[in-house]
């Protein structure tokens, strides 16, 4: 959805983090949203089949039969279990149904296909402060236009205990939460760390019963990961149960 230049980094991480996937070759990929469609050329390239899909139409010159414009806000136009990984880079963000979305593309995942997604951090410190003092998260810096919907809105901005549950109710295991990049001013906020998780630790040891505090365990690692600390947007590696 976004051709920015800031999007520039986040791709280069996502084509990475794919590459190490160790797909075969003839993987079937989708990349949705596929933004100006980039990363479906590279992979491709590399062997896949891959396509792109957005609602917006700017890659279908670049992409021509390998782009399918897609409302992700619809059901999918592909078949049960026909892909082995699907993207979804800068886009989870802006869907009035995270959960809707996910259970389509839990749908068109093949058993123990991979999901990547990247979206803003809205558990960076940098984020954190700014939430407390102006109740906006980190790249969410002002009320949304209200004069009418526009599809780059950040409506579903989403912190990472919330698309980690996302995830896990609608059919898949989350096996790693990392970052796209950083910026160095993110440091600057390091001497806020230890507050931050004493008062998340305390927060959490109201919790009764013990599978959901193992799990909030493994959720409490990862929001004082460096990864989520100083990351600017995270990157989320799922499989499909």
């Amino acid at each position: 959805m976004d051709s920015s230049p800031g999007m520039a980094p986040i791709r280069a991480a996502v084509k990475r983090r794919v590459f190490a996937l160790g797909l075969p070759a003839g993987a079937k990929l989708l990349d949705a949203p596929c933004g100006p469609g980039e990363l479906v050329e590279a992979f491709n390239a590399a062997g896949w089949d891959c396509v792109g899909a957005d609602v917006d139409t700017d890659a279908q010159a670049r992409l021509g039969n390998r782009f399918c414009r897609t409302d992700l806000t619809q059901p999918l136009p592909w078949p049960d279990e026909a892909l082995d990984a699907v993207l979804c880079v800068e886009g989870i963000e802006h869907l009035e149904n995270r959960f809707a979305f996910l259970r389509e593309v839990h749908r068109i995942l093949r058993p123990g296909g991979t999901l990547v997604i990247t979206t803003p951090n809205t558990v960076s410190i940098r984020s954190r402060m700014r939430f407390f003092y102006s109740g906006f998260y980190h790249k969410d810096p002002r009320p949304l236009a209200e004069a009418a919907h526009h599809p780059l809105h950040h409506i579903g901005l989403a912190t990472f205990p919330e698309l980690r549950y996302a995830l896990h109710t609608s059919g898949f295991r989350l096996v790693e939460a990392t970052h796209t990049h950083t910026k160095w001013i993110s440091y600057l906020y390091a001497g806020y760390v230890p507050w931050m998780w004493l008062y998340t630790r305390i927060a959490f040891r109201r919790e009764k019963d013990a599978a959901q505090r193992r799990n909030n365990r493994e959720v409490l690692a990862a929001l004082f990961s460096g990864s989520l600390l100083f990351g600017e947007n995270l990157m989320l590696v799922a499989k499909r149960v």
